[in-house]
């Protein structure tokens, strides 16, 4: 094992400057390259050591690729093809250009999954300190301005959940890269996992109940309602369990297609409206959803000004560079969707849109109640525990 690192690889792939070398016991570890007064016999023992290490190394690397994947080696494979012969390969998350220099990433190409997302899962220790979890998250919330993000995080894992077969749902389902962290909607959403990359390494916690956690957090942060958490999400060990992509919303679409989406998982429309109202935080970014521009004028203030806008503002239609149509208030330059103004336009919606523009200790109050349900479909009757934060 690496003694900086505890590796258990050759070489090191958490130090790519030196190489770890299996040794006797009672030996010294040395990295290759480093000074010694030892007799020519034990460097001959040592090269022997060096050499026989690399080839056991490669026949175990192109033994496990060969015959587990049948795939070219790819971003994420040493970790994944580590974890299936019960080996962790551990990457020192306090440094992010560690993280890159080990990577296998072609230079120039970014990452889609977070470094996390490789290893095995972690089931969620629920004696953990939640309170300095919540301190630790609050201030990289405050410090890094992302708060709306880690709710999009959240809710893209949770909003994939399907009432009929009790599939989809919370489960850290976007830690594998050829699983739902590829589906459009999911675009930029490493950005957010890479964020909590350090936190995760910090906490025996699940990522489906550190995604969930850490949106609510983000939400008290900017200023909106404090909403029950409860833990005991599990992860999924691996992308097979991914579902389908096209579970979550188009921007791009009206009335219906909410009913069909969120119906899908058992919303109400008061609650297809309360939901929306997280519209309230966070832009659109050309290069993911390819629509661009915030929904309200404080983007980062949680308030019932998405509603208050949606009933008030002067949209005019437009398209984005990337093609897709979206409207435009050019005075205060807030922007809506389609699904947004399915909320004006819709008589059954419209009323609920209506009633929190003038009312948001209401909106709070719904909003609170919607998203722990949310946060909790599928997991209803496993058994989570209520957590005081």
């Amino acid at each position: 094992r690496c003694p900086e690192h505890g590796n258990l690889a050759a070489p090191c792939y958490a130090s790519p400057t030196k190489i770890a070398m299996f040794r006797a016991p009672s030996a010294e570890y040395r990295p290759l390259g480093s000074s010694s007064s030892s007799s020519s016999v034990n460097k001959t023992l040592r090269t022997v050591a060096v050499t026989t290490a690399c080839v056991l190394a490669g026949l175990f690397i192109a033994t496990n690729v060969i015959t587990q994947t049948s795939q070219p080696l790819q971003a994420g494979s040493l970790a994944s093809v580590g974890a299936r012969a019960h080996t962790r390969v551990s990457l020192p998350r306090s440094s992010t250009a560690m993280r890159q220099r080990s990577s296998v990433c072609p230079p120039g190409t970014r990452r889609s999954v977070s470094a996390f997302s490789a290893i095995s899962p972690v089931n969620t220790d629920l004696s953990l300190d939640w309170s300095q979890l919540k301190t630790d998250l609050t201030n990289l919330i405050s410090e890094k301005q992302c708060g709306p993000i880690m709710i999009r995080l959240s809710w893209h894992d949770a909003g994939t959940y399907c009432k009929a077969d009790n599939s989809g749902g919370a489960r850290g389902a976007q830690r594998f890269e050829e699983g739902e962290a590829k589906h459009g909607a999911n675009a930029g959403l490493d950005v957010a996992r890479a964020i909590l990359d350090e936190v995760q390494s910090k906490y025996p916690i699940s990522a489906a109940d550190l995604w969930a956690f850490a949106s609510i957090v983000a939400t008290e942060v900017m200023g909106g309602p404090k909403i029950p958490f409860r833990a005991g999400r599990d992860d999924i060990p691996d992308a097979t369990q991914c579902v389908e992509e096209g579970r979550l919303p188009d921007g791009d679409k009206g009335s219906d297609h909410l009913r069909a989406v969120f119906g899908r998982m058992g919303f109400s429309d008061k609650e297809i409206v309360v939901l929306s109202g997280a519209h309230t935080v966070g832009r659109c970014h050309a290069d993911r959803s390819g629509f661009e521009g915030a929904w309200t004028e404080a983007p980062l203030q949680w308030d019932n000004a998405y509603f208050k806008n949606l009933m008030s503002k002067d949209y005019t239609a437009e398209t984005t560079a990337q093609g897709n149509p979206q409207y435009r208030d050019s005075k205060a330059d807030v922007i809506a969707l389609e699904t947004d103004l399915a909320l004006t336009t819709d008589p059954e919606f419209k009323k609920y849109t209506e009633l929190f523009a003038n009312d948001a200790s209401a909106f709070n109050q719904a909003y609170a109640e919607t998203y722990q349900k949310l946060q909790e479909l599928g997991w209803e009757s496993k058994g989570l525990t209520e957590i005081a934060w």
